[in-house]
């Protein structure tokens, strides 16, 4: 508890120190005592974010704002860039801190600016001939799609698209059934932007495993809201971002790619630090080999100060403690989802109730209703959340994290209830 008290009493300072909010009224007040229960402690986490008191931010799952720290250190880091001529730095250190969130060796791991990067290397990079079927979901975010769609239109690969369940199982099952001898990958979310279903990916990955099928899976949202083992996970590829849950520098993701399935993902952008070894003056010219490591997938000048905000990122939720964080933003989701059910009979729950299946987004709809309307009338009572459009969902979705409390739920749950009897 010690650490935990100096660490957010080094955030508060940093509230009042970011120069370029320019908002005194950020500034976090006096550290209470640290009782993770009760709502002064997860006020103060509410004060290490710069976010605007006088609205209610409940899209986490599009971007997730970053604390001062974290924008502190990018900050100086720039600076100190700037100031010196400095280049490089941080990239090992962030690797290795990544390594360790996600479980895994860092030399698994690359570094890109998005999930949608991370999902066209492994895309392209996989032999994949006409007729070859990949088993995605219909609830894709852009994305992960569009590469694949792409890859379909002009290589002639299958898209076969399965339904998910009302829990784990049927999903599983689901995904079983639609299994061929022609099925070569199985790429699917960890958690849907759409509905915010946590999917059963590590027995998914079994399954693929089982049968010589690649495990390619959409981890945009986990990083941050849940704890991610991707050694448990057993996946092929993981392709994850810092900039929604894990609260990092914008433009920063990773890619993952299991050390025994390296080579046969084809590297195809080259770059300073994909290879081994190159030379113009050979006859003919030459690349002598690829990096043994992810720096395979990712090469040339980077922004290094984002490097060393996704170490911060990840000391910040250290600090906070994981598991605190995971049982937090569930606990809140469950609470928006119990009282949405209890409102209205009018109300569609589209996110499963089953408890495994469930995280820290809750989507729904309304029946005879707009879902967009209820976006707009959100913002005009200063609530921001994410309408899903996607494949004509036409639903809601609220995410929570570590700065929501009960408090902004209640006022969203009035918001909903206004606009169901205007």
């Amino acid at each position: 508890m010690a650490n935990r008290r100096d660490f957010l009493k080094q955030g508060a300072l940093l509230a009042g120190a970011v120069a370029f909010t320019g908002n005194a009224s950020i500034a976090a007040p006096p550290l209470p005592s640290v009782n993770t229960d009760d709502d002064a402690y997860w006020k103060l986490i509410r004060a290490q974010y710069p976010l605007n008191k006088e609205k209610i931010f409940l899209n986490n799952g599009t971007i997730g704002p970053s604390p001062f720290s974290v924008i502190h250190e990018v900050q100086q880091d720039m600076l100190e860039v700037d100031t010196f001529g400095r280049y490089g730095g941080h990239e090992d250190v962030a690797l290795k801190a990544l390594g360790k969130f996600l479980n895994t060796k860092d030399t698994e791991l690359s570094l890109t600016r998005n999930v949608t990067e991370g999902i066209n290397i492994a895309c392209w990079g996989l032999n994949l001939v006409k007729g070859d079927e990949v088993i995605m979901t219909g609830h894709e975010h852009v994305g992960h799609a569009l590469p694949w769609l792409n890859r379909a239109k002009l290589h002639g690969i299958v898209i076969k698209v399965v339904q998910l369940g009302k829990t784990a199982d049927e999903t599983l099952n689901n995904v079983k059934n639609l299994i061929t001898k022609k099925t070569k990958v199985i790429s699917v979310p960890h958690i849907p932007c759409t509905i915010g279903q946590i999917l059963p990916v590590k027995e998914i990955c079994t399954l693929a495993r089982e049968r010589s099928i690649w495990s390619i899976i959409d981890g945009a949202h986990p990083p941050g809201m849940l704890l991610v083992d991707l050694k448990d996970i057993g996946c092929d590829v993981y392709v994850g971002c810092c900039h929604k849950w894990m609260c990092g520098p914008k433009g920063t993701g990773f890619l993952y790619v299991a050390e025994n399935k390296r080579n046969e993902v084809q590297a195809y952008y080259g770059g300073g630090g994909f290879d081994t070894g190159w030379d113009m003056l050979s006859n003919p010219p030459m690349i002598k080999g690829y990096a043994e490591n992810g720096h395979r997938y990712y090469y040339g000048t980077q922004n290094y100060s984002l490097f060393k905000g996704i170490t911060k990122a990840i000391e910040f939720q250290n600090q906070i403690g994981r598991e605190l964080i995971e049982k937090r933003v569930r606990g809140l989701a469950t609470y928006l989802q119990d009282h949405l059910i209890s409102l209205s009979d009018k109300i569609e729950m589209l996110t499963p109730t089953e408890a495994i299946s469930r995280g820290a987004q809750v989507s729904f709809k309304i029946k005879d209703k707009e879902m967009s309307k209820l976006q707009s009338f959100c913002l005009e009572q200063k609530i921001t959340t994410r309408y899903v459009a996607e494949n004509n969902i036409n639903c809601l979705r609220i995410s929570t994290h570590i700065y929501n409390n009960q408090e902004e739920i209640d006022t969203f749950l009035t918001a909903v209830d206004k606009f169901m009897k205007a």
